[in-house]
């Protein structure tokens, strides 16, 4: 087996990949840069969620509603995850870049590094991602954005990762995580601000067992842990032994979303999300909980994000 980039027709469209000796990663810079497909050699466990159903990867316009997005592997949401108007901009569902065409880097390419970039329509960004391969096998994901505007622009990026669940899944997190805040949910009445403890909100419901509280078959919960000094989070696996870990820097990026559906849109999956601010309006985080990041006229910030398949 080759190991490298190589390319690949997924659904109809051109995707460009990237192999390791431990994985398989699949993007489609057309579709808003997603990543459609992360594949463990090791188990042939496909770790990211799609529909199970031909044609489950479609185009998407500015403005479109993100629930009629293939809603399928990683987006990347900036300025804000929730729809919000913010310094007079009416800014989209999960941001300005899921849903536009990402330039491909041919010279990158070459170095074998998948390196794509998109302007921003409405807030004055540049947004660029390279995702190469570790010495380890595992992924990088090398982050810069760069402010055009003539002011400081308050932003929220937060990476949109959603995972199959298989029997035996669970969640591994920093032991310094012992509650989070909720953003909204279905289930039990939910408010936003609202604190529940973790892993176990209530007597029998596990959220690191992937449960949600409530009755009926469509339940799921958005909750934000941190400021966190651990920047790390898995899915094992009890059965496979499996797993997936997402790591980062906390000091740069504080916070972690975590979105657990069991049932919302006939969808089982979870979402393990660094992002730099909370909640998922960047209205609310600028002006209400006073969590979020900031980039001056010009500047240029970058991070990065490790994603591990043992």
């Amino acid at each position: 087996m080759e190991y490298g980039v190589f390319y690949r027709i997924i659904e109809g469209f051109s995707a460009v990949g990237l192999r390791s000796r431990q994985a398989e990663l699949l993007m489609v810079p057309q579709l808003g840069g997603r990543i459609v497909s992360l594949v463990g050699l090791k188990s042939g466990r496909e770790w990211l969620w799609h529909r199970e159903k031909q044609g489950w990867l479609w185009e998407n316009n500015a403005g479109d509603d993100f629930a009629l997005s293939p809603q399928a592997g990683i987006d990347e949401c900036i300025p804000t995850v929730a729809p919000c108007c913010f310094k007079g901009r009416l800014l989209p569902d999960h941001g300005e870049v899921w849903y536009k065409g990402w330039e491909l880097d041919s010279s990158a390419l070459a170095r074998g590094v998948i390196c794509s970039r998109v302007v921003l329509d409405v807030s004055p960004f540049v947004f660029e991602r390279c995702i190469s391969i570790d010495s380890d096998g595992s992924f990088l994901l090398d982050y810069k954005l760069e402010n055009w505007g003539i002011e400081d622009e308050p932003f929220i990026w937060s990476l949109h990762p959603l995972k199959s669940i298989k029997e035996g899944d669970y969640l591994v997190l920093p032991d310094e995580i012992d509650f989070i805040r909720l953003d909204g949910g279905l289930g039990v009445p939910i408010q936003r601000g609202d604190v529940w403890a973790y892993p176990e909100p209530f007597s029998g419901i596990r959220l690191d067992r992937l449960q949600v509280p409530g009755d009926g078959s469509e339940l799921c919960v958005k909750g934000f842990a941190g400021p966190l000094k651990h920047g790390w989070a898995s899915v094992c696996n009890d059965n496979t032994a499996d797993s997936i870990k997402i790591s980062w820097d906390a000091d740069v990026i504080p916070y972690l979303g975590i979105w657990i559906n069991r049932g919302l849109g006939g969808a089982h999956h979870v979402g393990l999300e660094p992002c730099t601010g909370i909640p998922d309006s960047l209205a609310i985080a600028a002006n209400e909980w006073k969590t979020v990041e900031t980039i001056a006229p010009s500047q240029k910030l970058r991070w990065r994000i490790k994603i591990e398949i043992l």
